[in-house]
Formats: C-alpha cells, structure tokens, sequence
C-alpha cells in the first residue's frame, strides 16, 4: 500500500471539496460570475459564496464572504448590478439582494425571506422576477408553536407564486393566480408579458400529469391559457419578436424532456426542433435574446453544445465535444462570449469558457480553462474510457470504465458495477468521485468500476428511453451483466471478485439483480426501491410509474409485483449492505426496511444503516463521510480490496430465536 498510499482518494477530500455552479457571463462578456459552495455541509445550512473572474485573462477572486448562502447570481441588462439570493438576513430563508458590478456592500431590496429562487431581470432592466413559496400565516405560525399542528393530506396547500421587484421603487407584488403552482417562467422580450409553466396543485407529482402553460399580462393582470402538455414545460425560451415559445418536452410516453418544441403564442399546434435526434436535450436557453436557441445535448457519454435555429437547423456552438457540462452554458449579449461549468472523468469540474467563430472545426482548441478549484483531487484520478458491448442481439450498449492506475493493480481487476438512478438519466464522460458517484475513489484502491448506461437511459434518442415500458427489469438487467461479462472475457475483471451497487433506480436495480443471479460476491442498494407496489404509494411521484407501465398498481398489480425484488428474496445468496436517508419523500425508507427484514427473517448476509434528517440525495458531512467509508469498506471487505477502509463489518443480524 505504501506505493499507492499517495495516489487513493481521501474520503475527506471527496466531501469537503468545493464545487462551482451557476456561471453567467457579463452582457459585455468581459466577466463571469459563479458560485462556489462545498458538496456537504457541516452545520444546519448551506454556506456557499459569489466569485469572479475576468473571461480571457487574470485571476478569480472571490466576491461575497461566504458566511451564508448566496447562489443565483444574475447580471443586469446593463451588466452595472448583480442580483443574487442569500439567506443572510434569517439563516435558511432566502432574500433578494444587488451589489455594483465593481464590488462593495450588498443591498437587500426585498422586505420578506423564505422558499424564493428562479431570479431573473426583465430585458428592460425594471424588474426582477422570482418565484417564492407562500409563506406561514400568523394563525399557522401561533398553532405550530402551540403544537396544534394536525396536517390534512392535499389539504392547506403552499403555493409557488411569482412576484415582480421593481428594482427602482423596491415595490413588491405578487403576480401569478391564487391556487396556481409555477414551475417555471420567461420573458417576453417586451417586458410587458411573461410565460408560466403551471399546475393545479404543488404536488411534485403533477410534473408527470397534465400541465399548461400559460401567458400573464404585467399591468393588466390578464391571465390565459396557451396551452396543455403532459409532463412541463422545462426551459422556456421567447423568440426575439415574441411570436414563438420553445420549450422542452417528452417526444415518447416516458415523461422527460429530451426534446425541443416550439407554438407559436398567438395558437397552433407543437412544432418538434429535434425529431429524430440521436441524443437527449438536457438544456435549453436563449441565443442573442432569443434570436435562436442554445442546446445542451448528450450524444453517448458526451455533451456538444448548439446553436439550434427556430426552424430547427442546429450547428455546432462550442468547440469541445468530449466530457460534460454541469448544467447550461451561459453567453454575453452579442453571443461571441460562453461559458460554464465542465468536467470529463479524469478532470474536475471547473469554470472553462470559449469564443464563437464562424467556423467551429472539432479540431478547434479555443476552450479556456478559469478555474483550477482542486489539482490535488484531479492529480490522483483513474484513467476511464468510453465502451460498448452486446447485451441482447442487435442490442449494443454504452458505459464508462474506470480503471486503477498504471502499477497500483493488475488485472484481472475486482470489478463493481455501479448503476446509475433515474432510470431516466445516464452516466455521462464526467467526474465521478463522491458520496453519490464512488468509482474513482473504487479505482483508486484497485477495483475497476463499470458505469453502464442499460436501456432506459438517455443519451441515446427516445427509443432508447422508451425501451422500459412493460419491460422493467428485463432488458436492462441483461445489458447490465452482459457488460459485466463482457470485461470477465476480455481479462479485465476478475470473475471471483464482483459486486454491483446502485442509488435511487440503481438501488431498485441492484436488489433486483441479487434476486436474479449470485454471480456477485456483493451488493450495495442505496435508497432503493425492493416492492413496486408499496414505493408507487409511498413516494411523492407515483404518477411517473405510468411511464413503464400501462396502469397504476391500484388497477392492475400484478406486472409491479412480478418485477419486484421482494417477491423473489428467498433467493438472494449476495451480502448486500442497505443505506437510506429518514426523511426520503422519493423513495420511502420503509422500502429499504421492508427489503432488510426479509433478508434478516430469512437469515440472509445484510446490513441496514439509516441516516435522520437526509433526504433523497445527502447534505450533511458526517453522512456523506459515514456513507462512503461504509461503500468502500463494504467492497474492501467483500472483494479483498488492499484498501485503507478495510475492516470487518458484522452482517446478518441475530435472529429472533438468538
């Protein structure tokens, strides 16, 4: 170990580093602003601070303290003032604030705080839009304290509402209709309307429902109907001339916004800008204030970046087309000027930017690094490469393939396998090393970690996305372990020495695997799902079940249970090690309990650890550094890792006769 000793990700370095998010550039391009904020937090709320950095040429530096959260950073049309949200008035509850562009002190210009984000500057500079969550009454807040504090379901509902900042008079108003949840919002390009996208209610599940999208007069109030979608509107984008909206939206019965559309606002029907593309859109905003459209799409395992005309010819925008971008791209006023946050598996994220030629070649070399936040991390990452193999015939599959580093193992390697959540998401050619994503901290201790991206995932067009319905379980299972054996006949994985892991989808497809074969010596199923039927009703989006299968549970429950993992526990041979957040409103920890107490009942190899207060995805430090030691021992353990981690973790629980 003494060879490797410099080279292994630190579990302390990996959830105390500082990630980069949120990048606008200057309408002048000539500054980019972002945030910067840890990946956990040590305290009860976030800290996280604005930094700066000239485009082209000098130092970043950082703009605000970073003694609260300040995030959403958003450049006036005349590039004078930064608008921002911080909670540094009341802890936890976030307020609206302007600094000069130049610095100095930052001045609250909204007399309220509580649930506020999605902040943007009308085009003329008068306003400042956000959507705020409507706060506690008096009477609620007296019953609270009085512990008088019964909650009816679906009752007495918090609606998300948008409010208009005249950013002159600090006057503040409310704007939307009472009773109506807004997703999201855009300007028109007058200043004088805004585009909502908006539910009856704001359960999360309505996301997978019905929705509409609908057009709100500023001064006169008038509110209308353009019209509904299944699924919402992601992303809304005006047209320069204000006659055309674009948005994203689902092309499939799968509910998830792969590609672009456009209506026209006066009426008509959709209009498709992507049809037949082979990617997956995940990010849409405006070029040159709506001239044309700027695209993010991933194609495989990689992001390219286009200029996509309203009439749907697209060309290349950014030179790079390997590796990721984290979230969308922001441009200057001219749309000369980009950047935003990228990573690929060997590199970290940071804030890279380009200039737009008229002539993007792939061979171009115009991207910028302008920020280099952790070297010490990047240093020590594995080599990864993109692969393919052959699941079912005709089927061929893509993933991601981390490998120890040159002289620190041999192979045939230990292998784990690492299944992405979702399903409808992909492991992309980005860095991944955290609580959530531990295949570089893996490869690092010599295990190599497959990344596969089974049907169901993106990337790949609509058909692949598609692939699940009336099949969950089925052919993404096979693509799965056909690439596991794929790397067992090329030499590079060790056939004795296999585990597979997963969180969220993962998590289901992990318990799901273990029920189906014992090829592998162990399992982690983080916040997963083992009963199909009990999950649709326990979790805040049932309605997305509805995307795979004809009916919900309620009506036909037969095709839930015949692809849930519990059905088929009596089976399970792998020790499997189960880790959930308490407070989960996406998949209930009572799914992970369920699964443990039928493994224990059974005298089953398994390990349940709960962690209060986290929900779907870890905040808190000590929960993320708990979590992930346990991962990396788990596998040392199981797969005879020379890691650091490695020690003797107690599995089965006694039995009620012991």
């Amino acid at each position: 170990m003494s060879e490797n000793a410099t080279t292994i990700l630190t579990v302390d370095e990996l959830v105390t580093m500082q990630r980069p998010f949120d990048v606008e550039v200057a309408p002048d391009g000539e500054t980019i602003v972002y945030v910067v904020r840890p990946v956990s937090r040590e305290e009860e709320h976030w800290r996280s601070s604005l930094w700066i950095v000239p485009f082209m040429e000098g130092e970043a530096r950082q703009f605000t303290s970073g003694l609260w959260h300040d995030r959403e950073p958003r450049w006036s049309p005349d590039g004078g003032w930064i608008a921002f949200l911080s909670d540094r008035a009341e802890r936890g509850k976030t307020s609206v604030y302007l600094i000069p562009r130049n610095g100095g002190e930052a001045l609250r210009v909204f007399d309220q705080a509580g649930e506020i984000d999605n902040l943007s500057w009308s085009p003329d500079g008068r306003f400042l839009a956000f959507l705020m969550v409507e706060p506690e009454t008096e009477e609620e807040k007296q019953r609270r304290e009085r512990r008088d504090d019964a909650r009816v379901w679906d009752a007495d509902w918090k609606y998300r509402r948008l409010w208009l900042l005249d950013v002159r008079t600090r006057a503040a108003r409310v704007v939307s209709p009472e009773r109506v949840q807004v997703w999201a919002y855009a300007w028109a390009p007058d200043s004088a309307r805004l585009a909502l996208a908006v539910s009856g209610t704001p359960r999360v599940d309505d996301v997978f429902r019905v929705t509409s999208v609908a057009l709100l007069d500023i001064e006169s109030g008038e509110y209308r109907e353009l019209f509904t979608m299944r699924g919402v509107a992601e992303d809304l984008v005006w047209s320069a001339d204000g006659e055309w909206l674009a948005y994203r939206g689902p092309l499939g019965r799968v509910v998830h916004g792969e590609a672009v559309f456009r209506r026209r606002v006066r009426g008509g029907e959709a209009e498709c800008l992507t049809a037949g593309y082979r990617g997956t859109v995940e990010h849409l905003g405006p070029y040159r204030q709506g001239e044309a459209l700027v695209v993010v799409g991933y194609e495989g395992l990689d992001a390219r970046v286009y200029r996509l005309e309203w009439d749907g010819e697209q060309r290349l925008l950014c030179p790079r087309t390997t590796g990721s971008w984290h979230g969308r791209v922001s441009g200057s006023g001219d749309g000369t000027r980009w950047a935003g946050v990228w990573s690929d598996a060997e590199h970290v994220p940071d804030v890279w930017c380009w200039r737009v030629s008229n002539d993007i070649s792939l061979g171009d070399t115009t991207l910028q690094r302008r920020t280099h936040l952790h070297p010490e991390i990047e240093a020590k990452l594995c080599p990864a490469r993109s692969i393919e193999w052959t699941s079912d015939p005709g089927v061929t599959v893509q993933g991601l393939l981390v490998l120890p580093r040159d002289g620190t193992a041999k192979p045939p390697y230990p292998l784990v396998v690492q299944i992405h959540g979702g399903p409808t998401s992909q492991w992309a050619n980005e860095f991944v090393a955290s609580w959530h994503d531990w295949a570089q901290p893996l490869a690092s201790r010599g295990c190599a970690v497959l990344l596969p991206n089974p049907r169901g995932s993106t990337g790949r067009g609509t058909q692949w996305i598609n692939a699940l319905f009336g099949d969950v379980g089925g052919g993404e299972y096979r693509d799965v372990v056909s690439g596991v054996e794929a790397l067992v006949a090329a030499g590079l994985a060790d056939p004795f020495r296999l585990g597979v892991s997963g969180w969220s989808w993962g998590g289901y497809l992990t318990a799901w695997t273990i029920t189906q074969t014992d090829r592998f010596r162990a399992a982690f199923m983080g916040a997963g799902l083992c009963n199909l039927i009990s999950d649709n009703n326990l979790g805040d989006i049932p309605s997305a079940n509805l995307s795979y299968f004809e009916r919900s549970p309620s009506e036909d429950p037969e095709p839930y249970w015949d692809r849930s993992p519990i059905r088929y526990v009596q089976r399970v041979r792998t020790p499997v090690l189960i880790a959930h957040g308490e407070d989960d409103e996406r998949v209930s920890v009572c799914e992970s309990i369920q699964f443990y107490r039928a493994l224990q009942i059974l005298e089953k190899p398994c390990q349940l650890v709960t962690y209060p207060r986290e929900k779907h995805g870890f905040e808190e430090r000590n929960h993320q550094r708990d979590l992930l030691t346990r991962i990396l021992q788990w596998f040392a353990q199981h797969l005879d890792l020379e890691a650091p981690e490695r020690v003797t973790m107690a599995t089965t629980a006694p039995s009620a006769s012991g």
